[in-house]
């Protein structure tokens, strides 16, 4: 244990949870490159460079890993998810209502928010492939896997809930279902162009896609 600059204690992770923690996210990678079936023990080890009979000692079977490495990603993603869209939610809560009946203001808040939007689905694409390669597969597996629907469940109802508060500054009524479909059309964005190259990224389709989007829940046509 050690002090920091506000002389506040600091656990240190013992050797052995260094080595979980590794194989945890060794497994993720896996998992994002191989998939279900091409993640096993072997794989998992080669990843990290250790002995196989660690991945085996830590976890007693490969499902268990599976299922943890998941967890682990998931709670990376929601940690970051509140975050991401805090921005958004500062710029509308600094809008006067009064000016939203006005288009011309809207068109100039919906400008300014799929330029943010489409900023941070980049930087998601770019920095995070990983992550969101293992988020698409937990989506995925759930149809074949029941044991993560309850994680995948979970993870979707974070995702969400940003969206919805922003979706409340223009539909009082049912914004969960406005934002279900603003979660859909940018999580889909990001799942495609996972395997696009950063150079041949189209981010003025990007843009429109988004600005659409986010049109329609402002109800601005165009």
């Amino acid at each position: 244990m050690f002090m920091t600059k506000e002389s506040t204690p600091v656990k240190r992770r013992s050797k052995g949870e260094q080595t979980r923690l590794l194989i945890l996210q060794s497994a993720t990678e896996v998992l994002a490159k191989n998939g279900i079936k091409g993640t096993t023990h072997r794989a998992i080890a080669n990843h990290a460079d250790i002995q196989l009979s660690l991945t085996t000692y830590y976890f007693k079977d490969i499902q268990e890993l599976v299922h943890q490495a998941f967890t682990l990603c998931s709670s990376q993603i929601m940690a970051k998810t509140s975050l991401a869209w805090q921005p958004a939610v500062d710029l509308l809560t600094k809008v006067n209502k009064t000016n939203l009946r006005k288009v011309s203001e809207k068109e100039n808040l919906r400008k300014k928010l799929s330029e943010m939007t489409t900023r941070h689905l980049i930087n998601r694409i770019n920095n995070s492939p990983v992550e969101l390669a293992v988020e698409q597969l937990l989506f995925t597996e759930v149809q074949v896997s029941p044991q993560l629907l309850a994680l995948a469940n979970m993870h979707r109802t974070t995702l969400l809930t940003p969206f919805i508060r922003l979706c409340k500054f223009f539909n009082s009524h049912d914004p969960h279902i406005d934002a279900d479909i603003m979660l859909t059309v940018f999580t889909q964005l990001e799942y495609r162009n996972l395997a696009v190259p950063t150079e041949q990224l189209d981010t003025e389709n990007i843009l429109a896609i988004v600005s659409r989007t986010i049109g329609n829940v402002m109800n601005l046509k165009g």
